[in-house]
């Protein structure tokens, strides 16, 4: 049974021993390094992916013969776009959604159902344990066979089916559990850490090196030198930046320049690493290059490289897990809008809509409502250019300029 899987997987322990604890304190098993987000590119990266995507709105619309259309009087309009429950807005709570899912490989949103099955609100969880039905995803045969293990921000724990939660994955090789790119990259992460850490020190002890002290003593019991050393020990070795060396020991010079360990090459690098892992456009960062393609086209490759699969998977698993199959078949979807990202500066823009409205592609009313005039109301005002004609027209001498005439008349145009 699902549950006595899942409830046996706790029974089962063993002696271990402390060369066991890679193991053990891994981040399958729920520890996680909350250092890495001190890293300040890694930071960054988290809060420009889950704000970017967090911003693109997520509307319920519904394919009709004239088009998408947005369907504002449906109850989940809202809960999307505005409140998905009563404690987070939408920013918010999609904000720390994508978070979760990029920190730890993979999040959830609890769906809080009534007894008739109508959604009540939605809420970031942090999902920490898989179980899976002892017959498999292929040969089970029970409606059911995921249960995934949830917690919550205020440390609230539970249980929940695969279908009573929006899940989201960062990196998966099995299509069920995620793994964080993070993770991948640790050794890159670590050593950006340790490198900010060594800052920190050095400017704390006012950019001076280490001093090593000898105790100079012609003492050879152990005993006594084992007591002098612990004295000193205590004396100057609290802050790190003295410390003692037993007598008889002599130390080579202890300072090593930053420009001799080419610090701020290896740094620069580590940051690069860590945003080329995950793909966040270095211009977002602050780091300009020569060759640096402009703002609208990073943005182009931030949202197809970077922040478009994700959108999809969300996409994907709203319309599957708030949509009934007769919702679908009615047309209706949910979706981000991804066009904030694709915004133009003014001049670029002007020129964009200008042209749709004169090729008659957007309407004059739509054109004010995307730059934020008031509109004229009334009927579409949809423009043409004159000069434009259908080949189907000219050819049977439908045109203005051919009324009155008949094909192959000197005078006129044939």
């Amino acid at each position: 049974m699902l549950l006595d899987r899942h409830l046996k997987r706790n029974d089962e322990q063993r002696e271990v021993s402390v060369n066991d604890w890679p193991s053990i304190y891994s981040a399958e098993n729920g520890y996680e390094n909350i250092d890495n987000m001190k890293e300040s590119t890694y930071f960054s990266c988290l809060k420009i992916i889950s704000e970017s995507i967090a911003k693109c709105k997520f509307q319920l619309k519904q394919d009709t013969t004239k088009g998408e259309t947005i369907l504002y009087d449906h109850y989940l309009y809202d809960m999307l776009a505005l409140r998905p429950n009563e404690y987070m807005s939408a920013v918010d709570c999609f904000k720390t959604f994508i978070t979760l899912s990029v920190h730890y490989g993979i999040s959830g949103l609890l769906i809080n159902r009534n007894s008739r099955g109508k959604v009540l609100g939605l809420y970031p969880v942090k999902l920490t344990n898989c179980t899976i039905d002892d017959a498999g995803l292929i040969k089970g045969t029970k409606n059911n066979k995921i249960l995934w293990d949830w917690q919550s921000a205020n440390n609230e724990i539970g249980s929940v089916f695969d279908k009573d939660v929006v899940v989201l994955r960062d990196f998966t090789v099995d299509g069920i559990k995620g793994k964080a790119v993070r993770n991948v990259a640790g050794n890159t992460l670590d050593t950006s850490i340790k490198s900010q850490d060594y800052l920190n020190k050095l400017f704390s002890n006012g950019l001076t090196n280490k001093l090593a002290v000898q105790l100079v003593s012609d003492i050879k019991d152990e005993n006594e030198l084992k007591k002098i050393q612990e004295k000193f020990n205590r004396i100057y070795s609290s802050t790190g930046k003295i410390f003692t060396i037993p007598s008889g020991f002599n130390l080579t010079q202890l300072n090593l320049s930053l420009a001799d360990a080419q610090f701020v090459e290896l740094r620069k690098l580590s940051k690069e690493e860590i945003a080329t892992t995950l793909q966040v456009p270095l211009s977002k960062l602050g780091i300009v290059r020569d060759n640096a393609k402009s703002e609208e086209q990073d943005n182009i490759k931030f949202l197809s490289d970077c922040l478009q699969v994700k959108i999809t998977q969300i996409e994907q698993e709203l319309d599957y897990k708030l949509l009934s199959a007769n919702d679908r078949k009615q047309g209706m979807k949910i979706r981000a809008n991804q066009g904030i990202m694709l915004r133009l500066d003014a001049k670029t823009q002007a020129e964009v809509i200008s042209t749709y409205v004169r090729n008659g592609i957007y309407d004059l009313d739509f054109a004010r409502e995307i730059i934020g005039v008031p509109k004229f109301g009334g009927d579409p005002i949809v423009t043409l250019p004159s000069g434009q004609v259908l080949l189907k027209d000219l050819l049977d001498g439908k045109v203005s300029y051919q009324r009155g005439m008949r094909v192959g008349d000197t005078d006129g145009d044939t």
